[in-house]
């Protein structure tokens, strides 16, 4: 770095130990570079206390609270991010507007690694809003994870860059040369999976549909903040709940089509899926909802349908007859967009901020 900073304090909205997400993909690649304090909201325990768990030159801090306060980081906390700092000078970097408060640390940079419109998603608090507006005029730098959330927030000035998500690549192009999952052999072909949270985002009709027409889909990922009665019980819909990341490419490599079924809805207009370049790099057809970021960026290799029946058509013709140059052009693009290289072009961002 330019020397202004010796630790990147990171506040999320994710657990470090859930789904491999955008966070982990950069946070883990900065922490080569400078310690890294990956700041969690807070758990339920029986006496106040920070735990730290290390993982080298990542950290993550865990607060265990009596009575859990989501919208305030807290001065235990705030206590706690500054032992482990021992007076290095700190890098904010936030995911969350709803850690703002970690940018009062003394001599702090902030960054904003904007990659949801979170106001948007179920639950979310009444004032995200407010703190996101307050967190975009006061950030140094602001990262958007898709072109859809970059447009929304460039008037922010020249501070605002847009980079959206990668992919681990060498991990998922595995998919197509290694086994399948032992799950596969006890299903019959063709098989369509998804791999993710399942949450509001995910167009339950979309499910049914492809249920209803005896094609067996698998769902990889937790359940979050939907009503399981919602999820249609059939022998050909498949929920396998958390798989640890190092597993999802066995998975991946038992798809015959990658499905990306999304609502279109509030939670889903901003997004730009991790996952597509997952998918494109281990060869897979890929059928999505008509999400704006893919649609932009994957026009040419993804397929696209909007109704839940226009969906099923799409997965069955895809299953059919594999578009080699179509595959071989999706595997180019995801090899273009490595996390690798998206995280030492934001670093190099970083290193350029001026002096306080």
């Amino acid at each position: 770095m330019s020397g202004r900073f010796g630790a990147v304090v990171a506040g999320s909205h994710l657990r470090h130990d859930g789904v491999w997400q955008r966070p982990q993909q950069v946070l883990s690649r900065i922490a080569t570079r400078v310690p890294v304090l990956f700041v969690e909201e807070p758990f339920t325990a029986l006496q106040d206390a920070n735990a730290f768990i290390e993982h080298g030159s990542f950290t993550v801090l865990r607060p265990l609270r009596r009575e859990p306060n989501f919208d305030e980081v807290g001065a235990v906390t705030l206590r706690g991010v500054r032992q482990w700092l021992a007076g290095r000078v700190p890098l904010v970097w936030l995911y969350t507007p709803m850690m703002l408060q970690l940018a009062a640390l003394e001599r702090a940079g902030l960054v904003y690694d904007c990659m949801d419109e979170l106001s948007a998603f179920r639950f979310a608090p009444p004032q995200l809003q407010e703190r996101e507006t307050e967190l975009l005029a006061r950030a140094d730098l602001v990262f958007a994870g898709g072109r859809a959330l970059y447009e929304s927030r460039r008037s922010y000035g020249a501070k605002v860059h847009l980079y959206p998500s990668g992919v681990d690549f060498e991990r998922f192009a595995a998919a197509h040369t290694i086994a399948p999952h032992a799950l596969f052999a006890m299903l019959d072909r063709p098989v369509f999976g998804y791999f993710g949270v399942i949450d509001e985002r995910i167009d339950f009709a979309i499910l049914a549909e492809l249920a209803d027409r005896r094609l067996h889909t698998i769902m990889v990922g937790p359940l979050a903040k939907i009503d399981p009665r919602v999820l249609k019980h059939s022998p050909h819909l498949h929920f396998t709940g958390r798989i640890a990341y190092e597993r999802l490419p066995s998975f991946l490599a038992g798809f015959d089509v990658a499905l990306m079924p999304f609502a279109r809805n509030g939670a889903t207009r901003y997004i730009s899926p991790t996952k597509t370049p997952e998918y494109l790099a281990g060869r897979k057809p890929v059928v999505s909802t008509p999400v704006p970021d893919v649609v932009a960026a994957y026009g040419e290799v993804v397929r696209f349908a909007e109704t839940p029946e226009a969906f099923a058509d799409a997965c069955e013709a895809a299953a059919s007859r594999h578009d080699l140059e179509r595959l071989a052009r999706g595997e180019a693009l995801a090899h273009a967009a490595s996390w690798d290289a998206i995280v030492s072009s934001m670093w190099d961002i970083v290193r350029s901020l001026p002096p306080p």
